[in-house]
């Protein structure tokens, strides 16, 4: 069941060191404590096209996305960090020279099904805000403050925001868990390796066996399917019906037949190349196993 915003919390941001045609980094992520409330409002600029009297053609491109969030407090250290300030001997100091970094912005929206979005806007920069006080009256009125910011697509990927949710077949908790330890998130360029159970020239397995592919690391669960994983009789390479299904960690595949193997038969169990890692890496190479049942 699909879920609607209905939370806020763990708000957070990251100074942008780097952004050009060689890479991109970060400071490490920081948090702001008291997140209340966050609005992200992209714009875009559409051409149309007219010919023969009519529109024809539309082509729509990003423009700047606007942001605005509000905390319980926003601490002079943060302030000064997303604002260009100073500090010095406990003392925020705001010169007109002052120039705003760029940072990312980072949180995580619960859902009303219960499961959470997380979200990163990879480059923006934060205005100086509006200041206003007031004295004390009978009824408490709180006064909370305000950023507002113009966030823009990155220069090195023209990447502007990454947003996952828990509810998504290929989610798996690693991603909520290190969410917040960088923008990036971990680096992954490794392919991942799988090994099957029956292993390969098995002999006098049961007709009754299921097949396991378990992988070195979570795959897609969107590839799950007969396209990539089947298996045939070595005769004749005909298709074995069955269901096929994969584990929470997104780590094991297995394909269990809708009946019983003919005994004394060679099988092929196939898993193409095709299938990948959470960061797109795809096996080095098909994965073919052959065994031999009793």
């Amino acid at each position: 069941m699909a879920g609607v915003q209905v939370g806020l919390k763990n708000l957070y941001y990251a100074v942008l060191t780097k952004d050009d045609a060689t890479g991109v980094s970060y400071l490490a992520p920081v948090k702001i404590a008291g997140a209340i409330n966050a609005k992200i409002s992209p714009k875009s600029n559409t051409e149309v096209l007219y010919a023969d009297d009519g529109p024809d053609e539309t082509a729509t491109a990003l423009g700047e996305i606007d942001v605005e969030f509000e905390a319980k407090d926003i601490s002079l250290t943060d302030q000064a960090a997303l604002l260009g300030h100073s500090i010095v001997g406990g003392v925020m100091l705001k010169k007109a020279t002052d120039a705003a970094p760029y940072v990312a912005l980072g949180f995580m929206s619960k859902k009303s099904n219960g499961h959470y979005r997380y979200i990163w806007l990879t480059k923006g920069m934060f205005a100086l805000p509006d200041q206003e006080y007031a004295t004390g009256e009978d009824k408490p009125k709180f006064q909370t403050p305000k950023l507002k910011g113009t966030f823009v697509k990155r220069a090195y990927d023209d990447l502007w925001q990454r947003i996952a949710d828990e509810d998504h077949p290929d989610y798996v908790a690693s991603i909520g868990a290190n969410w917040f330890n960088s923008v990036e998130g971990t680096a992954d360029t490794t392919p991942p390796t799988v090994t099957v159970v029956p292993a390969n020239n098995a002999t006098n397995v049961a007709v009754g066996a299921s097949v396991n592919w378990t992988f070195s690391e979570a795959i897609l669960a969107s590839q799950v399917s007969d396209s990539n994983f089947f298996l045939i009789k070595d005769s004749d390479g005909s298709a074995v019906a069955g269901t096929l299904s994969i584990n929470t960690a997104r780590t094991v595949v297995t394909f269990t037949p809708g009946a019983n193997l003919s005994a004394a038969t060679a099988y092929r169990a196939i898993c193409t190349k095709d299938v990948c890692d959470l960061a797109g890496n795809k096996l080095a190479a098909n994965s073919v196993t052959k065994f031999t049942t009793a």
